[in-house]
């Protein structure tokens, strides 16, 4: 009887921790050996010429959520003050463009540099997830606004910090009123670094990308189109971000990081429960029995 701990993986942990095998095990199946269960089985069937479109679907949201570019935002106005709005628009043209040629990179080479360094996929999953699941804790933990020095709890000037602070990345932005504003920092540096990487494409994103390269060819494809689709809504927040901090605010861009966060730190724990069945396929006869 087959367990049925497997059906209850979540879609997206079950796209992160395909094995190896799902891509070429129909190919070269082991003689007299029975080949384990995976959780991925229903979705990445060479007889389906289609993926499941909500896993699909979960791939896209999966991603756009360890990314959480709307908690970016006000990041991207501080790494832009002085550009004028031509300037921005290219910055954000250069970030979403860092972006999704890192994810490609990671997607088609990332497998074969871990080959060179002997890292298995199967380990690269269980690292992966736990690298996501401190990702999104730290967006749970975000710093919440500061006074300024000098200025008393409840007194009529509004909250200011120095700097913005993204902590996905541990990476920190000076706020626009404190950066030099005569023209302007260059689009292609600030929209390449720190914003493209590791703000946007950082280790939890890159993680993912790459365990997604390792499944079946429907994945495989998928995560193309993933990763270019999650760039568009980079672009389009990015060049909305003005009148979409306006109308948000900073408390609301900070309550919508942490509600990322706790989507996260959930994909990572149903990821990496999912990733061990790989690694010991006994616990899933562990779970059935209980």
């Amino acid at each position: 009887m087959r367990p049925q701990v497997h059906r209850r993986a979540p879609r997206l942990a079950s796209l992160l921790v395909s094995s190896q095998s799902d891509r070429d095990g129909d190919d070269h199946p082991v003689q007299g050996q029975a080949r384990p269960p995976t959780a991925t089985a229903p979705l990445l069937s060479r007889k389906r010429l289609v993926m499941n479109e909500g896993s699909f679907l979960a791939m896209i949201v999966g991603l756009f959520a360890i990314t959480a570019p709307i908690a970016v935002l006000p990041l991207f106005i501080a790494a832009t003050d002085g550009q004028s709005g031509a300037g921005r628009r290219k910055t954000a043209l250069v970030a979403t463009a860092t972006y999704v040629v890192a994810g490609l990179i990671a997607l088609f080479v990332g497998n074969a540099v871990l080959g060179v360094f002997g890292v298995s996929v199967a380990a690269l999953r269980v690292a992966g997830m736990a690298v996501i699941g401190v990702i999104g804790w730290k967006m749970l933990n975000a710093p919440t606004p500061t006074l300024a020095s000098g200025e008393a709890p409840g007194s009529s000037g509004r909250a200011t910090r120095n700097h913005h602070h993204h902590s996905a990345s541990n990476t920190t932005v000076a706020i626009a009123a404190t950066v030099p504003t005569e023209g302007g920092p260059s689009p292609v540096s600030v929209g390449i670094m720190p914003l493209g990487f590791p703000i946007y494409a950082g280790p939890g994103v890159l993680s993912v990308i790459i365990a997604w390269g390792s499944g079946a060819r429907q994945v495989y494809l998928a995560a193309i189109v993933a990763i270019v689709a999650n760039g568009a809504i980079i672009l389009l927040l990015d060049l909305l971000a003005e009148p979409i901090t306006r109308v948000v605010g900073a408390e609301g861009l900070l309550v919508t990081e942490k509600v990322f966060g706790l989507i996260v730190v959930a994909i990572a724990i149903g990821g990496m429960a999912a990733a061990l069945l790989v690694l010991f396929p006994g616990l899933a006869g562990v779970g059935a029995v209980r």
